[in-house]
């Protein structure tokens, strides 16, 4: 027979501020993970579980993952928390430059024999990872004419078990053309299994990165980790770029989500054009001359310890032949100038809806330019208007942290907060909005609702009225982000005429 709590779901847990902070300030230590105060009921969620399963009370339970010996409960509820939603050739741009180009680059530079490695680090269930493999096996063809390992890890052991098992269903194989569905997977009921050939190439491992990186992680001549670090605060997700830097060797490569622009955070890295996706490129940092001093020290004492877990050693790869294998040039594919076109194309796209077609535009805007906090926002606006509120949130924050003085940014995050019931901080956003922007009706208008559900009557009036009065500008037929001036306007007033206001 079932236990009770199997039977019934779990009775709800409500945190308090407080309770939430600590806890999350718990997790981010732990998996580097920053829960927003939107995801607060995904935490409440994953703590209700694991009280009834334990049968403990909240101030029990905290006691327990705060000891020391409460590392694997923190883990088991880290796993409930973290997003593992994920499909293959999530980033297909990345795929294409990796078959174009550069895993060529890759076998011209490397000697005769010795493996391609790439690491997939925060593989989730494992789609990425297959991906990856796919990619090698479509390039180099089934006999392999260069071996290729990929090394995928997470922090999940949920994830990983699902990874392992390589069975798919739905949405994750949406991206998956009907020709490498026929060539890489078996169907098996309701669903498709990777085949064997694919799996050779694929070793998962549980890691998480926060963590010190094994050997394996310095010997590795990429790394994907795509949508893990927009969920970081900026000091971890400096500190865990910088690790990567120096587990790859010179000309080494690393692909970030869209999102996760290094502007701002390491200077590392180069980015690079590459068949229409932009990736990272290593380069080499000056030392300095203390650094020099101990780099003499480590050279002169290799001998004595050659099995150190240190990072190989950050020096080009050789051709077989010994020459230096030539890069392509690590410039951006386009001037400011076009690059603040395509902008206002992808802006006009997300107001018609044509979500997809926006984000083909915005994956032609280089990472590192100074438009990367507007490109951001509109990323965000994309995640918003597909319902993924988490992204999100993680973008428009990311926006933030390059340039503090977009008002959209501020103003997406009041929406989603509103949505979300988050009403202290959607009016802490949408004041930020307003400061930065006193003459927009749209921020006005959304203000004065996030005052009006937090029961800030008179502000809310106030706001309601400033919202009419920004609006008296435009025609009742004008759209604002998608939404009629008309219907604000009657939105405005009758919420002025209600008692409740």
């Amino acid at each position: 027979m079932s236990a009770a709590h199997d039977l019934f779901p779990p009775p709800p847990v409500r945190l308090s501020q407080e309770a939430f902070d600590r806890l999350r300030n718990l997790l981010a230590e732990y998996s580097g993970v920053y829960l927003d105060t939107a995801q607060q009921r995904v935490l409440e969620s994953g703590l209700a579980q694991r009280l009834a399963a334990l049968e403990e009370t909240l101030e029990a339970y905290e006691r327990r993952i705060t000891a020391p010996a409460g590392r694997d409960e923190l883990h088991r509820l880290t796993e409930l928390v973290v997003n593992h939603e994920t499909c293959f050739f999530r980033n297909a741009p990345h795929m294409k430059a990796l078959r174009d180009t550069l895993l060529f680059e890759l076998h011209r530079r490397k000697p005769a024999g010795e493996p391609i490695r790439i690491w997939s680090a925060g593989c989730a269930t494992g789609e990425e990872a297959y991906s990856l493999a796919i990619t090698a096996l479509e390039t180099f063809g089934s006999t392999m004419i260069r071996p290729v390992e990929i090394w995928a890890t997470d922090l999940s052991d949920l994830a990983l078990e699902k990874a392992r098992a390589g069975f798919y269903r739905g949405r994750s194989l949406n991206n998956v053309a009907p020709s490498l569905l026929s060539r890489y997977f078996v169907k098996r009921g309701d669903g498709f299994l990777v085949t064997d050939a694919v799996r050779a190439l694929v070793r998962f491992d549980q890691l998480n990165l926060l963590e010190p990186f094994p050997p394996t992680a310095y010997q590795v001549d990429a790394i994907f980790c795509q949508n893990v670090t927009i969920y970081f605060q900026p000091e971890t997700r400096r500190s865990l770029i910088e690790r990567f830097y120096r587990c790859l060797p010179s000309h080494g490569l690393l692909f970030l989500g869209f999102s996760e622009t290094l502007w701002n955070v390491f200077d590392g890295f180069r980015s690079r054009e590459v068949s229409g996706a932009y990736v990272y490129q290593k380069v080499e940092l000056p030392l300095s001359p203390s650094q020099c001093r101990t780099a003499s020290r480590q050279l002169a004492t290799t001998a004595e310890a050659p099995q150190r877990l240190t990072p190989v050693a950050a020096t080009p790869h050789t051709a077989s032949h010994g020459r230096r294998s030539p890069i392509a040039p690590i410039t951006p594919k386009l001037t400011s100038s076009e690059a603040d076109v395509d902008l206002d194309r992808a802006q006009a796209l997300v107001d018609a809806g044509r979500l997809d077609d926006a984000m083909e535009v915005l994956r032609t805007i280089p990472p590192n330019s100074s438009l990367a906090s507007r490109a951001l926002t509109l990323v965000a606006r994309v995640h918003a208007n597909r319902g993924e509120l988490d992204l999100a949130i993680a973008e428009a924050r990311r926006a933030l942290e390059i340039d503090a003085l977009r008002d959209d940014a501020y103003l997406l995050l009041g929406t989603i907060y509103v949505q979300q019931g988050q009403w202290h901080d959607a009016i802490q956003a949408l004041e930020r909005a307003r400061y930065l922007n006193p003459g927009a009706a749209l921020v006005s208008y959304h203000l004065a609702m996030a005052y009006r559900q937090a029961g800030k009557k008179e502000q809310a009036a106030r706001e309601f009225r400033s919202a009419l009065r920004k609006l008296a500008v435009y025609r009742p037929e004008d759209l604002l982000e998608g939404v009629e001036v008309g219907w604000l306007r009657a939105t405005c007033e009758q919420h002025l005429a209600s008692p409740e206001t």
